[in-house]
This record gives C-alpha cells, structure tokens and sequence, in this order.
C-alpha cells in the first residue's frame, strides 16, 4: 500500500541537526545471525515535529528528556563476519532538518536476510510524530501530541496518546489503548482493538473484526466482513459490516447499523435505524426513533420506560415482530400483518386488537395507549406480530 507523504523528503535537501552524536557496537554472533547497535542522540526544541522513515520495525517511547534517542538493532544471516560486514554497508542512517520536521530516516538492505528495528525515545511534548515503514511493525507510547503511523504490512499498537493518532495499515492489526484525542484507524484486512478514543473517532478495516469499548464521541465503523462490538459511545454510532454481528452495548445517541449478512443487537440507544440483508435485530431500552428493517429474520423491541418514542417503524419480510411495551407508555400502535392465510397478531394490551377475518390478508390491529402518542408501525409480510406487556 502506497501512502501520500506531506512534504518531499530528499535529504540531501535537508541540514544536517547539530549536536548529533553515533557510535556503533560491536558485531557479535547471534545463533545463525550477526547483531550489531548503533546508538545515536541529538537536541530538538519543544515546538518541534518528528518524522520517522524506516524499512523494519519502529519503536517511539515519549519521556521527560529534551533529546531524541535511537537505537538501531541491525540483524543479518551470513556465515562469517566478512559476509555480514558487507550487508552492513547497505544500512544508512540520516538525521535532517526542514522547517520545524526532524527527520530520521533509517535504510536498510531490501534483503530476506537483512532486518532491522529503530528504537527512538523523545520528549513527550513534540507536537506530532510521523511513523512511516515499508512493511514493519509501528509502536508507539506516552506522547502528549499527535501520532501519524502508517505501514505497508505491519501490526500497529498505540497507547497513551493525548492529541488523537491516525493509522494506516497495508493489513497488519491495529491495537489502540488510550487515546485522548480523536482517533482514526485504516486497515487493508486487519482486526482492530481500542481501549478508549476521545472525540469523532473512525475505524476501517477491508476485512477484520472491529471492537471498541469507549469513544467519548460519535464513532463510525465500517469493515468488509467481521463482527463490530461496540461497548459505549456518548454520541451518535454509524456501523457497517457486510458479513458478521453487530452489537451496541449503549449509545447516548443515535444509533445507524447496517448489516449485508448478519444480526444487529442494541442494548441501550437513543434512537436506532437499523437494517439487515439477512439476520435477527434486537433492541433493548430503546427510546426516541426507531427504524429498524430486516430482509429475513426476527425483531425484538423492548422500549424504555420512562422514555417516550418519536414516531417509528419495524419490518421484516420474513420473521417475527415482538414489542415488549411498558404499561405507562404513551403511544398509538398500527399494526399490519400481511401473511397469506395464517397471519396473527398478538396483544395484551386489550386496547389493540384486530378487527379483521385472520384468513383475510392483511391482518391489521391499531389502538392507542395511556391516551396515544407517537405513532408506532409494525409490519410483518410472513411471521407473527406479538405486542407484550413489559412487567
């Protein structure tokens, strides 16, 4: 996967940081590999930002220091040391300037034999760090500004983060733990896990499993085919998947679910709008409006007490409609069963009943409770309508 960079990045172009000190390690004997370190530090200002470019594996940890710090473990197989001091040569380390970016940019031989990983440690109020490598891992811990992380086939694992993060991945997993700011999260065909997000928070994946426990805002979520578990939102909730379940434990707003291939279940929202190709949908302490659609499969509402509904709907083609309905809830039912020949309707609410012949298509039941309400309408085309007392 190619990724747009924003600035062009020739170091030839860029000056050389000032107080930059290397120094390189010995070559020891590691199994059938040889390991060398290199070791290198330079000062950078507070306002300033970090861009790091790199062929392997990448590692940034943010402290209380005012310098940058790598540490690059270069690995090679070889048989003798000539061999392996020979690969060394095609490892190149850079360190540039251009406007407020410092830049590091870590070459490796594009060798199967070769592999290298970079270490950086700064301080933890740089205002954005870039992570860029061709196909390693990205971690990246304890920094207080923004985090751009992007790989072309790698894993990506971020955590304590106070500005947001953005992260591309070629198909890696991406593992998010706590971020203050928004977080947004792309993916070619990894799962993707996230402890907490702050503000308008996105997650993509081509193909993967998307949990999420907390975003402290609206959060969409969309993949080609997986399950999507989302345990709290306080804001509105867009999911999409087009092949797995979708479970919303609670929304403080409105929650929009679609579903080509599989069940949607709400435990807690304000309002839903929920469709399906092919699966169940089942809303729990539900209030405000309700649309929910299902091609082929069971619905189930259990409406908020306490909590009135704004006008709203619920079919299926095929399946059953329940409604479990609070005694002190005040609100007008319609409900039409269109089945051939053996429709029901079934209420205990003795003020909706059907008044037509149950052999005579379609079958409709309509009355108003606690003196009417918001219109609630219920369609069945081959199924059963039950309309329960919640006790």
């Amino acid at each position: 996967m190619k990724f747009s960079v924003p600035f062009a990045m020739v170091a030839a172009a860029g000056l050389a940081l000032t107080g930059l000190a290397q120094t390189s390690g010995s070559l020891t004997r590691d199994g059938q590999n040889w390991l060398q370190t290199a070791n290198g530090t330079f000062s950078v200002a507070p306002a300033s930002k970090l861009r790091i470019t790199a062929s392997g594996n990448v590692v940034l940890r943010g402290d209380s220091s005012d310098r940058v710090v790598y540490t690059l473990q270069r690995r090679m197989k070889a048989r003798t040391e000539v061999e392996a001091r020979a690969l060394l040569r095609g490892f190149e380390v850079k360190t540039t300037t251009r406007g407020d970016w410092l830049i590091l940019t870590v070459t490796s031989p594009s060798l199967k034999t070769v592999s290298a990983e970079v270490s950086v440690s700064v301080p933890r109020t740089l205002r954005q760090a870039w992570i860029e490598t061709n196909g390693g891992n990205v971690e990246a811990y304890d920094f207080d500004g923004h985090v751009e992380a992007r790989t072309g086939g790698g894993t990506v694992q971020i955590d304590r983060i106070k500005q947001g993060t953005t992260v591309r991945a070629g198909g890696g997993n991406i593992t998010i733990g706590r971020v203050s700011g928004p977080v947004k999260c792309y993916s070619g065909g990894g799962n993707m896990k996230v402890e907490s997000a702050g503000g308008d928070s996105w997650f993509q994946t081509a193909g993967g499993e998307i949990f999420v426990k907390e975003v402290l805002g609206p959060v969409h979520v969309w993949t080609g085919a997986g399950n999507i578990k989302i345990v709290r939102s306080t804001a509105t909730v867009f999911a999409r998947t087009a092949g797995g379940v979708i479970e919303i434990d609670q929304a403080l707003g409105l929650v929009s679910a679609q579903n080509s291939g599989g069940a949607i279940q709400v435990n807690a929202a304000n309002g839903v709008h929920c469709e399906s190709n092919s699966g169940a949908i089942r809303l729990r302490n539900v209030d405000g409006p309700l649309r929910a659609a299902t091609a082929a499969g069971n619905i189930i509402a259990e409406l908020l007490a306490g909590h009135p509904i704004e006008d709203s709907m619920l079919s299926t083609n095929t399946g059953d409609i329940t409604v479990f309905i609070p005694s002190n809830l005040a609100m007008t039912v319609v409900a039409r069963n269109e089945s051939a020949g053996a429709g029901r309707i079934v209420s205990d609410f003795p003020e909706i009943r059907s008044r037509q012949n149950a052999v005579i298509a379609p079958l409709v039941a309509q009355g108003t409770l606690n003196g009417g309400g918001p219109v609630l309408r219920l369609i069945v085309r081959d199924g059963t309508i039950y309309l329960r007392r919640e006790k």
